[in-house]
C-alpha cells in the first residue's frame, strides 16, 4: 500500500512537473519559382526556395520556475527544401541557437547565437519583410534580410512602459584558435513603440571582424583603399529609424540606414531610404509595394518591389511578386540569393507558396 501511495505522489509529481514545462516543434517551408531577366548575362527560370522567408525548423522550449521567471532555449535550423542542404555554411542550428531566463517584470536574459536588433525591431518596417530577398537593400549591408547573427552573444530585453521594447547585446570574439569564430565583438541596442496607429523603432550595431565580398555581393567595389576581393572589415557599423502609421486596412511605413564599414586603411558608408505600402484588400488578400534608393559613391541603387499574397488559410498562402532594380556609376544589379547582372538592370518576377507549421 506503501508503495502504491508513493509511486501515485510520483505520478502525480512527475504530471505536475510536466504541466509546467513546454516545448514546441515549429516551422516555415517557402517555394516556388523566379523568372530573372539578367542573371550573369541571361534570362532564366529557377526552382528556388526560401525566398520570401528562408525555410526552417525549430524548437522552442519553457519550463515554469515560479513567481512569473522561465527558463527559456530555442534552437533553430535553416534548410533548403529542394536539396536538403542545412543553410547557414551547413550548422545545424545555424538561425538561432540561445537559451536563458525571461520574467514578464525584469525581462530576458539570453545566450548564444542570437539575431540584432535590426532584426528584431527594423525589419518589420521594410518591404522585405513582405517579399522577402529579392525586396531588401544591396548586399543586406544593413542586415534587414536578417544576414547577421550574432555568435557568442549575450542579449538582454525589456518591455520598461506598456507598447515599449527595448535591449542590448555584447557578444565576445571567438576564443582561442578561432572557436566560435563568424563574427568578433560586437556591441547593438535598440528600442521599438507600437501603440494605436504609431509605431517606431531605432536600432544601432558596431560589428567587429565581419567578411565581406562587396564585388559579389552588391555589385561594385567599396573603393580603391579596399581591398579588390574578399576581406575582413575591422568594424561595420549600422545606425537604422523607422516608423509607420496605420489607418485601417492601410500601413504606410518608412525606413532609414546607414552602414560605415571600415578598414585600417579607409572607410565607406551606403544610405538606404525606403518607403512602402501595405494595404489590407480583405481577409485574404494582401498587396504591398515599395521603393527604396541606396547610395554608395560612385553608385546610385534604385529598387521597385511589389507583393501579392492570397490566403488559403491562416497557416497557408501563395504569393506572387516582381522587383526591379537599376544602378547607375558603374555597379552590377544584384538581388540577394541571384547571380549579379552583366549590366545596371535586374527583374526579377516570382510565384511561390509559403506554409507555416
Amino acid at each position: 500500500m506503501r508503495r502504491y501511495f508513493a509511486l501515485s505522489a510520483a505520478l502525480l509529481l512527475s504530471s505536475a512537473a510536466h504541466a509546467q514545462s513546454s516545448v514546441t516543434l515549429y516551422g516555415l517551408i517557402d517555394t516556388g519559382l523566379t523568372w530573372v531577366s539578367n542573371a550573369g548575362g541571361k534570362s532564366n527560370v529557377v526552382a528556388n526556395d526560401g525566398i520570401i522567408q528562408p525555410s526552417r525548423f525549430g524548437l522552442r522550449g519553457s519550463e515554469d520556475l515560479g513567481g512569473g521567471l522561465h527558463a527559456v532555449f530555442t534552437l533553430e535550423n535553416g534548410f533548403s527544401l529542394n536539396t536538403g542542404a542545412d543553410s547557414q555554411s551547413g550548422l545545424i542550428f545555424g538561425r538561432q541557437a540561445f537559451a536563458g531566463l525571461t520574467h514578464p517584470t525584469w525581462g530576458s536574459l539570453t545566450f548564444g547565437r542570437q539575431y540584432d536588433f535590426v532584426w528584431d525591431y527594423i525589419t518589420l518596417f521594410s518591404i522585405g519583410s513582405r517579399l522577402g530577398a529579392y525586396g531588401f537593400h544591396p548586399g543586406d549591408y544593413d542586415h534587414l534580410g536578417g544576414s547577421l547573427r550574432i555568435n557568442n552573444a549575450v542579449k538582454y530585453t525589456v518591455s520598461p512602459l506598456p507598447g515599449v521594447n527595448a535591449g542590448v547585446l555584447y557578444a565576445f570574439g571567438p576564443g582561442p584558435s578561432g572557436i566560435g569564430n563568424g563574427n568578433g565583438n560586437v556591441i547593438a541596442a535598440g528600442a521599438r513603440y507600437s501603440g494605436g496607429i504609431f509605431a517606431a523603432a531605432v536600432a544601432f550595431n558596431d560589428v567587429h571582424d565581419m567578411s565581406l565580398s562587396p564585388v559579389a555581393q552588391i555589385g561594385q567595389s567599396l573603393g580603391t583603399a579596399f581591398p579588390a576581393g574578399a576581406f575582413v572589415a575591422r568594424s561595420m557599423r549600422n545606425i537604422e529609424a523607422a516608423g509607420s502609421i496605420t489607418l485601417g486596412p492601410s500601413s504606410t511605413r518608412a525606413l532609414f540606414t546607414a552602414t560605415k564599414i571600415s578598414s585600417p586603411l579607409a572607410s565607406a558608408t551606403l544610405s538606404s531610404y525606403e518607403v512602402s505600402e501595405v494595404y489590407q484588400i480583405n481577409p485574404f488578400w494582401v498587396a504591398s509595394i515599395g521603393y527604396s534608393l541606396t547610395r554608395l559613391s560612385p553608385s546610385t541603387w534604385h529598387d521597385v518591389a511589389a507583393v501579392v499574397d492570397y490566403f488559403l488559410s491562416k497557416k497557408t498562402d501563395v504569393y506572387v511578386s516582381a522587383s526591379y532594380q537599376s544602378v547607375n556609376g558603374g555597379a552590377h544589379a544584384a538581388f540577394l540569393t541571384l547571380p549579379a547582372s552583366s549590366n545596371g538592370h535586374e527583374t526579377a518576377v516570382r510565384i511561390g507558396l509559403r506554409t507555416l507549421f
